[in-house]
């Protein structure tokens, strides 16, 4: 029994030395410096290096001119030299857009020149003083039946549309004025196969009497265009 147990407590013993030798050898190999099993080797010092730079590239100077290359090219069929390019067309002159406006009439007063027109694209009433630009256009000139636009070196003439009131009738020599002539008849061609017989008067025929033309009307005064809706801008 003392035996067993001795050897047992010999086995704890060699098992408990064989761990302890075995962390020694780890703890040894852990704080050992590995250079001086493996020393670094010195490297001689390194010499300088020196850069040099080098001059630009440049082509040589031509011993010729190669006068004749330049006039007769290789590569041109004719070997003739290439025309001059020739110069851009200028560009061309800003023109006048006509057509823009018509002209419904003209109000000439001590103040100044007037032209009430019509813009054709929108259908609008426009009035315009003399001088004065509407649309890039200059109004130059205002008169009773026309006026001038202008605008570069072009001008654009617009007349008045009027209607002309028929011309009164001219009356005889004695007779007032706005009496009317007295009118005369002749005597009426007799129908075809009808005989004429002593005794017998043909009917008369009635023919209408002329009535007096009236004169035309004056021109308007100041009052009656102020109260003209058309011009009632200009007299506020």
């Amino acid at each position: 029994m003392i035996a067993a147990l001795n050897i047992w407590h010999l086995a704890w013993l060699g098992w408990g030395l064989a761990n302890a030798a075995l962390l020694a050898g780890i703890g040894t190999a852990l704080t050992h410096d590995e250079r001086t099993l493996h020393p670094v080797p010195e490297l001689p010092a390194a010499a300088p290096v020196e850069s040099v730079a080098y001059p630009d590239f440049r082509l040589p100077a031509r011993e010729k001119t190669f006068t004749a290359t330049l006039k007769r090219p290789l590569f041109v069929p004719s070997r003739a030299e290439a025309p001059a390019v020739p110069p851009p067309p200028p560009p061309p002159p800003p023109s006048m857009k006509k057509g823009q406006f018509q002209l419904l009439g003209t109000l000439i007063t001590d103040e100044g020149k007037i032209a009430v027109v019509r813009e054709i694209a929108s259908g609008k009433e426009r009035q315009v003083y003399e001088g004065y630009t509407i649309n890039g256009l200059q109004l130059e000139l205002v008169e009773p039946t026309r006026i001038v636009f202008t605008q570069y070196d072009d001008r654009e003439e617009l007349q008045l549309k009027t209607l002309r009131s028929p011309k009164p009738a001219v009356a005889p020599a004695g007779a007032q004025a706005g009496t009317p002539a007295p009118a005369v008849s002749a005597a009426p061609a007799p129908p075809a196969g009808w005989v004429r017989r002593p005794g017998v008067v043909a009917p008369p025929v009635q023919k209408p009497i002329q009535q007096p033309i009236e004169p035309p009307a004056p021109p308007q005064t100041i009052e009656d265009r102020k109260r003209n809706p058309l011009f009632k801008d200009f007299y506020k």
